[in-house]
Order: structure tokens, then C-alpha cells, then sequence
């Protein structure tokens, strides 16, 4: 039995000693496999979907294991990179798929069918942004807290120099003072 760190100082001394565990990105042969059966499903039964307990399954893992690894950034970035392959493997199939839609005889006998072919010519036509641009701009202006100013800037009035020297005279008579008395 493994002593306590909190009981034993020595147990602490050598632990403080082997220091942290190494971190691991989490994408392991098995993980990239069921990242892989994930995007493009079995590969022994083409055109099959697999579902992440599918795909956990096939590699000997469980679907809680799968799901935690997907949160690991190496492993977002894999399904992230294999999805992307996917998608642009799978757009020359759409394009033929929209222009054979689109040159279909059939379709142009019925509005609705003209109305697909129009969707598929301007699909194909029209190619989407693949991402946009947002540019934000945020301008804080915090509070601003009066404080003293002092003025730096040499003098050159000589009324103002001798004004400043000389003493503070009050010119006011004082007040007859009110007594108030209270019962």
C-alpha cells in the first residue's frame, strides 16, 4: 500500500521529486481509428454510417472513453482535419449530382421540377464563402476621476509673480456676533 503524502514526509519529498506526469494528447492509434470509423464509416461495409458506440466498439474501447477524447484539442483537431477531407473528397460527387439534376429532361416537364433544376444551375453556379470575415472594434472609455493639475509652464507675467508672493490679507469687517440662549 502506497503510504499518504499527507502523513508521510518522505512520501511527499519523493513525490515533489518525480514531479508531474507528462501530459498526452490523447490520440492514440486506437482513438485516430475510431476518429476514422466515425468520418467514413467501416470500411469493410462501404456506404454504412457508423455511431460513436459503433465505432467504439469496433476498436475495443467504450463510448465514454471516445467521447472524453474528442474534448482533448490534439483529438478535436484530427476529426476536425478528417472531417474536412471528407467534405471536400465528397464536392465533386455533389457538383455531378447537381449537374445531372439539372440537365434531367424529366424534370422540366413539371414547375416543380424546373424549380430543382434552377436550385441545382444556381448551386453549381454559385459556390458559398467558405468563411466570413468579421472584423470587431471596441473602445472602452473608462470613468474619468478629477484630480489636481498642477501647471508646469514657466510665468512671464511679472503682475502675477508679485501678486503670488505676496500674503493673503482679508478685507472684511467681522459680523456682530447673535447670542441665542435655549430654556
Amino acid at each position: 500500500m502506497a503510504a499518504r503524502h499527507d502523513q508521510n514526509p518522505l512520501a511527499l519529498v519523493k513525490a515533489r521529486e518525480k514531479g508531474h506526469p507528462i501530459v498526452k494528447s490523447g490520440l492514440t492509434p486506437r482513438i485516430r481509428k475510431a476518429v476514422d470509423f466515425l468520418v467514413f464509416g467501416h470500411p469493410d461495409r462501404p456506404g454504412e454510417n457508423l455511431t460513436g458506440r459503433q465505432a467504439a466498439e469496433l476498436v475495443g474501447l467504450t463510448w465514454r472513453t471516445i467521447r472524453e477524447a474528442l474534448d482533448k484539442p490534439a483529438v478535436k483537431a484530427y476529426f476536425q482535419q478528417m472531417y474536412d477531407t471528407l467534405r471536400a473528397a465528397e464536392k465533386p460527387a455533389s457538383v455531378r449530382r447537381m449537374a445531372d439534376i439539372r440537365d434531367d429532361s424529366a424534370l422540366s416537364k413539371t414547375a416543380a421540377g424546373r424549380r430543382t433544376q434552377l436550385e441545382a444551375a444556381k448551386a453549381i453556379a454559385y459556390a458559398p464563402a467558405g468563411h466570413q470575415i468579421t472584423i470587431a472594434t471596441q473602445i472602452n472609455v473608462g470613468a474619468i476621476t478629477p484630480g489636481y493639475v498642477i501647471d508646469l509652464t514657466p510665468d512671464h507675467d511679472e503682475e502675477r509673480l508679485q501678486i503670488r508672493h505676496e500674503p493673503r490679507t482679508i478685507d472684511a469687517e467681522p459680523d456682530d456676533l447673535a447670542v441665542f440662549t435655549s430654556r
